[in-house]
């Protein structure tokens, strides 16, 4: 079955804990006006890594700069590029290099970009995430004791409908395989899923306790899609995609990917993906995950995040307040940064932001197949 990321931040090279880490925003980042960006390096057949020369960064480099993946990966500062790699292969058309332009699906990483896109709401006087899923969803009367608020910080109680999906569909055996492979093929309407959800008992009160679950993100997106009037992908383009400047980054859809997957004849098998190994589900994924996109382009979205122009200060402190161990699609790592990782049947990225006083934001993302 699908896991879209528990959100577990990988552990931070000891080497890099010498810097002092303080929450810092910094003006925004510029990175098309600097000397090493993304934009301009451009690896080779023979060199399938890169590093800065200056001298500043050595200790980033100590501790980043012999990083592997099975894909590419990125170490970066609000205005300079630390560190670059991509394997040796090439992308689905069997010619061209993989590179920071390789487009990867990033599964739960998308929950970040749901969340930004509620508290946008917020600050348009569209929502407010004390309302409760009552105004959006009637029907639902359990959800009268449940906030966006909750949904955000993934203290909601509502079963994950992926990862406990027992609980969430009410079925076992082969009659919730049958279920899951029409998931996973783009076969259970928006009214299904809802009319199941309202009829799952919760695991615990609201406001409890902190579980991961990709219900959480699933209402998230059809709640934007409630107060904006727009698809989420649509919204995504409109308010995210196209201020950020990124060109290779793409929601709700399944024919972006140019990454690879390797070994999913099991999933084949099961029905999960196609003869490729991409995902046939764009609709179901919204919100929780769905985002197609590559490393200059999710450089480009947490720059910009972490730079106050996607969101207010305010909203900022709300998207990463830690509430019992989540924030709003990332999880806090003890005071140096925050993260998030995310799962899909073939690939899987990592998004780490660790707050330095020494380098303002240290951007740590890798994109590879699974």
């Amino acid at each position: 079955m699908k896991v879209h990321g528990r959100g577990y931040v990988n552990k931070i090279t000891s080497a890099v804990l010498i810097v002092s880490m303080v929450l810092s925003f910094a003006g925004c980042a510029k990175e098309e006006e600097s000397e090493y960006s993304l934009k301009k390096i451009q690896l080779t057949a023979d060199e399938r890594r890169w590093t800065n020369p200056e001298e500043e960064y050595a200790d980033l480099l100590a501790a980043y700069g012999k990083k592997k993946c099975k894909g590419s990966l990125v170490v970066a500062t609000d205005d300079d590029v630390i560190y670059l790699y991509a394997e040796d292969a090439t992308e689905k058309d069997g010619q061209t290099l993989v590179s920071q332009d390789t487009v990867f699906d990033i599964a739960s990483c998308s929950k970040l970009y749901t969340a930004v896109c509620i508290l946008q709401l917020q600050e348009k006087g569209k929502l407010d995430i004390n309302d409760t899923l009552g105004k959006y969803f009637p029907e639902y009367e359990t959800g009268k004791d449940i906030t966006i608020y909750n949904l955000l910080h993934m203290n909601s109680g509502i079963p994950d409908y992926l990862n406990e999906p027992e609980l969430f569909w009410g079925l076992e055996g082969e009659a919730l395989n049958d279920r899951m492979r029409d998931l996973y093929h783009d076969n259970i309407s928006d009214e299904e899923f809802l009319k199941t959800m309202y009829a799952a008992p919760l695991l615990y009160a609201p406001g409890t306790l902190m579980t991961y679950s990709n219900t959480n993100y699933k209402l998230l997106a059809y709640i934007i899609e409630k107060v904006s009037g727009m698809k989420y992908c649509d919204y995504l383009e409109k308010h995210i995609f196209k201020p950020c400047g990124m060109k290779n980054s793409y929601s709700m859809r399944v024919d972006k990917y140019t990454y690879v997957p390797v070994d999913f004849k099991e999933q084949l098998e099961f029905g999960a993906v196609d003869e490729h190994g991409y995902s046939m589900s764009p609709n179901s994924e919204r919100g929780d995950g769905g985002i197609c996109t590559c490393l200059t382009d999710f450089l480009a979205f947490d720059r910009a995040l972490f730079n106050g122009k996607l969101l207010k200060e305010e909203s900022m402190e709300i998207l990463l307040k830690n509430d019992k161990g989540y924030c709003c699609g990332l999880m806090p790592d003890n005071s140096i940064g925050y993260g998030h990782t995310g799962g899909g049947f073939t690939a899987r990225t990592n998004n780490s932001i660790i707050m330095s006083e020494k380098y303002g934001h240290i951007y740590f993302i890798s994109m590879e197949h699974c």
